[in-house]
């Protein structure tokens, strides 16, 4: 497992396949710490409703839960109403912006409000941009561009971004799925955390979910794994998945198994995004610009060895497009 007692407590309470371990107030906090730096407190809180019946969590340790989940569900009503009115600037204007991630996968879980929501993304063709930025300046909205060509605003404290590239891949277009399928959204998801695992770090909330989107996929799971391979993620693949039926799924499909330790423990570093390893700490609250991306850019050097290994076609020009766009 992990040298982090608590993250393993805490995946063992939210398979729901064991009994809840009987813990004291200050364990309790602890697990609840973990399950906010991993950004799956609604998670945990949504087991905690299925205990057996008998079982109680320590009254601090409950009350201290429930005030985060509210702060959840308060934030994702306020992002549901963004994303709404967002998407109805663009859509008037007749275009069709593809959701990324946020409430597309918030739909899967038992609790969809419990999800702990980010910012919103959404996937607008190239072609379709110039008309996006019109219809958005129309509406009185001023987005910037980010490195990656990406555009992003901030609209009623909600962070909104526009992307061009509806996957982080570099691939030719042929070998790609078309995006509004299920197998574009496994593959844009799996990217997603392939790059943030071979970077800052990634939490929990996002291999969750992948997992519950992968559980969910209504193919021929070998097709997927093949397109997957075509995508050079092959090695990726069984990684993740095997990650996925090591802690989350047990009945998960995987094409061949192999030891997950190595992703786990950069889970385990600094939770979502890696926001909570120190190094990471001193790199967010740092005033300088260029320090900030020089931090970054350690973070992916570091991880080069995991990289290589999982992901030896796509570590280059990740790193390429790291040090143009940043740098």
């Amino acid at each position: 497992m992990t040298s982090d007692p608590n993250l393993e407590l805490l995946m063992q309470i939210l398979r729901g396949t064991e009994s809840p371990p009987a813990l004291d107030e200050a364990a309790w906090l602890d697990i609840i710490r973990t399950a906010c730096r991993q950004t799956v407190a609604g998670m945990l809180y949504h087991a905690a409703e299925h205990f057996p019946e008998g079982y109680r969590m320590p009254e601090r340790a409950l009350y201290t839960l429930l005030t985060v989940v509210t702060k959840i569900v308060s934030r994702n009503r306020q992002l549901a109403e963004v994303e709404k009115e967002v998407l109805g600037i663009l859509r008037a204007g007749g275009l069709e912006p593809v959701v990324m991630k946020g409430s597309a996968c918030a739909a899967r879980y038992p609790a969809p409000e419990l999800r702990t929501g980010g910012d919103i993304d959404l996937y607008v063709p190239e072609a379709d941009f110039p008309r996006a930025v019109e219809l958005l300046r129309a509406a009185g909205i001023t987005a910037a561009a980010k490195p990656d060509a990406s555009l992003d605003f901030l609209l009623r404290e909600c962070e909104v971004e526009l992307h061009r590239k509806y996957f982080d891949l570099h691939v030719r277009p042929a070998l790609l799925p078309a995006v509004g399928t299920p197998e574009a959204e496994l593959l844009m998801l799996s990217s997603h955390i392939l790059k943030h695992a071979c970077g800052v770090g990634v939490g929990l909330r996002q291999i969750f979910d992948f997992a519950l989107a992968y559980q969910a996929y209504p193919g021929d799971y070998e097709q997927l794994h093949e397109q997957f391979r075509r995508c050079g993620l092959a090695r990726w693949n069984a990684l993740l998945l095997s990650f996925v039926k090591d802690y989350i799924h047990p009945a998960a499909e995987v094409p061949e198994h192999v030891d997950s330790r190595s992703l786990i423990r950069i889970v385990a570093e600094g939770g979502n995004f890696g926001h909570f390893q120190e190094k990471r700490i001193e790199t967010l609250s740092d005033k300088s610009l260029l320090k900030r991306k020089l931090h970054t850019a350690t973070f992916f050097l570091e991880h080069l060895p995991f990289s290589f290994r999982y992901a030896p076609r796509e570590i280059i020009p990740l790193l390429g497009q790291l040090f143009c766009g940043n740098l």
